[in-house]
């Protein structure tokens, strides 16, 4: 596994915390959130300002909602009702960052939305790229990548949605490819929880 870059953000004093933001992204079953809820928790307990937002899509709910009332929403359909709700959030959610003193963890981004029109054969566009790009200029993106086995393995252990391994596969190989074209952090989500989240706050300097 490698890390593109791992030089950590600056270390700051608890007296003066000026906002920092990571962004956290990967295929489903690579971590995000238990890394995330435990790095947060961890600062907390340190005293450390650190806050989780979480920039959904609702992806999962529009499947089971589709699946549950026979609506087949078109693929289109589907990526711009997500898109607008994605979008949204990450727009709210920035400000917060932006706002906050200490560490803002971002759960996905914009950039998730691009693989998933990848993978659904849709076009970029030019609106979204560049909105993922303008809205991280300030932040560092962190991608956790792992074997697709093991995180088919993930999400059927936890049991709260479903995804094939193909898909998988392919959501690896596109985020890692966006990951070496931007540059971003990778870090392998095959090892323990604790190790990850102890290289989490390296990166951020806390």
């Amino acid at each position: 596994m490698h890390a593109i870059s791992t030089s950590p953000l600056p270390v700051t004093s608890p007296a003066h915390d000026p906002p920092q933001t990571l962004v956290i992204v990967g295929t489903d079953g690579a971590g995000k959130s238990t890394s995330i809820d435990t790095l947060v928790h961890q600062l907390r307990n340190e005293r450390i300002q650190a806050r989780k937002l979480a920039n959904v899509a609702a992806r999962s709910w529009l499947t089971k909602f589709s699946r549950a009332a026979g609506i087949a929403f078109p693929t289109f359909t589907q990526d711009f009702l997500e898109t607008s709700i994605r979008c949204f959030n990450v727009a709210r959610n920035t400000f917060i960052a932006a706002h906050s003193p200490g560490l803002s963890v971002m759960d996905r981004h914009l950039y998730c939305q691009l693989v998933l029109r990848r993978l659904r054969g849709h076009p970029d566009g030019l609106l979204l790229p560049w909105l993922a790009r303008k809205s991280t200029e300030e932040a560092r993106i962190v991608l956790l990548d792992v074997d697709p086995h093991l995180a088919f393995k993930r999400i059927n252990t936890r049991g709260t949605d479903e995804e094939s391994l193909e898909y998988l596969e392919a959501s690896r190989a596109e985020y890692l490819r966006l990951a070496q074209h931007h540059g971003w952090i990778i870090l392998d989500a095959s090892i323990p929880t604790p190790q990850l989240v102890e290289q989490l706050r390296m990166i951020a300097g806390k």
